[in-house]
């Protein structure tokens, strides 16, 4: 599902390039405040700063397109400085995008679960003990993911950004939570009862848009998404949301083939927009894959512009 989103000061689409054109400016930031605690659902806490990259597309004409950047490692390793993720924000950015790269809260900082979240998984029986870890760092990463979103929602009038054209991309768990960050509603890992008071929400521009118009899928998944269905009983797909261009190698042994398999199946059934990539004889990680000839930044590239129906030069 779309979430509301704020409207845009633009009135026409943006215009990006289809050649490198613009030098690239990066600087960090503290996008929000978030809890690190002794172990899940812990009193004993500690406030961190949540930071991104920003890349801006120097003396590019404002109304710009966004996208957020979203780093892998199985929610216990990576980072913001990611070589792929650097790559795709370098690629686009220097074709006019405002891009950010993020860093979110890994397994290591056991953050602040909701209440109806933790027990889930506490409960789920299927889980090994690595997916139990996993599947309870879902849920802090998620929050953080909405947070940095919002802030660029928050910040846009500054980068000359028009949040009419936003994308989620990312590669395995960057691309669990860009998926995440399309699919869901404007609530979801944001207004759920945690299990403690947590005062560094007010610091995550809870008043923001979220809304994600086009969503890049690297060898990603729909675990959020299930487990919010069977927490809450109501499933989060439906045909509006943004369109989607999924990529996986179908010998990935690590986020299984059978996951691009179930979103296409989730598109399919609601009629939302999707584009299928099966990376044949590819396994996990496959930034030097090909799709048709085109490179995954090209192919990326091609399926926003169409799909937001951007100006090209």
């Amino acid at each position: 599902m779309q979430t509301l989103s704020q409207q845009s000061t633009y009135n026409t689409p943006p215009t990006v390039r289809s050649m490198t054109t613009y030098s690239v400016s990066k600087t960090t930031h503290v996008y929000a405040q978030a809890l690190s605690h002794s172990n899940w659902g812990s009193a004993t806490t500690n406030i961190v700063n949540l930071s991104l990259d920003l890349y801006l597309p120097e003396n590019a004409p404002r109304n710009r397109p966004a996208m957020i950047l979203i780093h892998g490692g199985g929610f216990s390793t990576g980072s913001k400085d990611d070589t792929n993720i650097v790559s795709m924000a370098n690629y686009f950015t220097s074709r006019g995008w405002v891009c950010i790269s993020i860093n979110y809260r890994l397994i290591s900082a056991y953050g602040t679960l909701s209440t109806a979240w933790g027990t889930y998984v506490l409960n789920n029986a299927a889980l090994t003990p690595a997916e139990r870890q996993q599947s309870y760092a879902m849920y802090p990463a998620a929050r953080d993911a909405k947070a940095a979103l919002r802030w660029l929602y928050a910040n846009a009038s500054t980068y000359g950004i028009n949040t009419n054209y936003m994308t989620a991309l990312g590669g395995s768990a960057g691309s669990f939570l860009a998926n995440m960050l399309g699919i869901t509603n404007v609530n979801d890992f944001r207004d759920e009862t945690l299990t403690l008071v947590d005062t560094t929400l007010l610091s995550t521009n809870l008043n923001a848009g979220s809304t994600i118009h086009t969503v890049i899928d690297h060898w990603g998944g729909i675990t959020h998404m299930t487990y919010l269905q069977t927490i809450t009983g109501q499933s989060r797909f439906d045909a509006n949301d943004p369109p989607i261009s999924i990529v996986h190698g179908t010998l990935d042994a690590d986020v299984p083939f059978s996951q691009a398999e179930a979103l296409r199946d989730a598109y399919i059934a609601t009629g939302a927009s999707y584009e299928f990539n099966p990376l044949v004889g590819e396994g996990h990680s496959a930034w030097s894959a090909t799709i048709n000839g085109k490179s995954l930044s090209e192919n990326a590239f091609q399926f926003i512009v169409t799909k937001q129906t951007l100006t090209v030069n």
